[in-house]
């Protein structure tokens, strides 16, 4: 049966984007996605009322979330169209109940569902999300909030950690460990210390990597007369912050951790002059079979306790101030 005039201006209409779309891909720096975030548009579909999308979406009309709840002043200048702020404009898909005539989001390519979002919540804390790192790994604003969800903080579609760990398995593991911050306890969040919508790569802190473990850890903080340099660099340095074997999040237990950076003394000695032994700081010590076994059994934070800085000099001289104290 021949296609009537209609049935092929429909065609073209549709063809159209997805013609100019891949036009698009062949001139360099020009992305088709920009294009397809306006691709309803193109398609010349209007705008209809919200009465025609409740006819059949009857599970919404009822519903009061945060979305449906909203007035016209309180939204964006370009969004006064209701379910169609989000889904563009739906005359094609009420005249054709084809899912391919209406935008949905879920479904969506994550950017065009992403700028739908972004152009309300533009001015709010999200608006370099288009730069994070979950947006380079597609992940859409739906995968993580539902837009039709209860009036609930965030719109979470569940809630953390157990969201965040769906994908993150990792950090989940990390989590179970021996030593880990209290985030399945319920007394943190990852939002805690990450933005999820912000462009660094982790943690929420735009400064030092340390100041973000520094507002808890305040007494840490410093400024010390005599610093440890690992912990004017980054915390990560020395501690896991998800969770480890070792206790207070250290990433390997002591004394290999401190050996890393420090060579072994006091307990590990070696022959000197004359049969003598003496320790590698130069000073004597007493050598016995056992010396290095002792070594390792020993905790380095025994002896030197003020291992994140200290104001007080510490008794050895050679160590100047620099053993952290003693």
């Amino acid at each position: 049966m021949p296609a009537t005039p209609r049935k092929r201006a429909r065609a073209c209409a549709r063809a159209g984007p997805r013609i100019l779309a891949a036009l698009l891909t062949l001139l360099p720096g020009v992305s088709a996605l920009a294009y397809e975030v306006d691709s309803f548009e193109a398609r010349a579909a209007a705008y209809v009322d919200d009465a025609a999308c409740l006819e059949c979406h009857e599970e919404y009309a009822a519903s009061t979330t945060v979305h449906r709840d909203l007035e016209e002043f309180e939204t964006a200048a370009v969004v006064t169209r209701g379910c169609q702020s989000c889904h563009g404009p739906g005359s094609l898909h009420v005249e054709s109940n084809d899912p391919d005539d209406i935008r949905n989001p879920a479904t969506a390519d994550p950017v065009v569902a992403n700028r739908a979002c972004l152009q309300c919540h533009r001015a709010d804390d999200v608006g370099a999300f288009e730069m994070s790192l979950h947006a380079a790994a597609d992940v859409s604003c739906v995968s993580c909030h539902d837009i039709h969800g209860p009036q609930r903080g965030a719109l979470l579609r569940s809630s953390q950690p157990d969201l965040c760990v769906s994908c993150h398995q990792d950090q989940r593991a990390s989590m179970y460990l021996p030593s880990h911050h209290p985030v399945r306890e319920g007394r943190m969040t990852c939002t805690d210390c990450h933005d999820p919508h912000g462009s660094t790569p982790s943690a929420a802190s735009a400064g030092r990597p340390n100041d973000l473990c520094l507002s808890c850890h305040a007494r840490h903080a410093g400024p010390f007369v005599f610093e440890h340099s690992p912990v004017i660099e980054d915390c990560t340095i020395c501690h896991a912050p998800h969770g480890s074997v070792a206790n207070s999040l250290l990433v390997q237990n002591e004394p290999f951790l401190c050996l890393q950076c420090h060579q072994a003394h006091f307990h590990a000695t070696i022959p000197g002059i004359d049969g003598e032994f003496t320790s590698l700081d130069g000073y004597s010590a007493v050598s016995t079979h056992d010396a290095s076994k002792r070594g390792f059994l020993t905790k380095c934070t025994q002896c030197h306790t003020e291992i994140h800085g200290s104001d007080l000099p510490s008794q050895s001289i050679s160590g100047q101030g620099a053993a952290l104290t003693r």
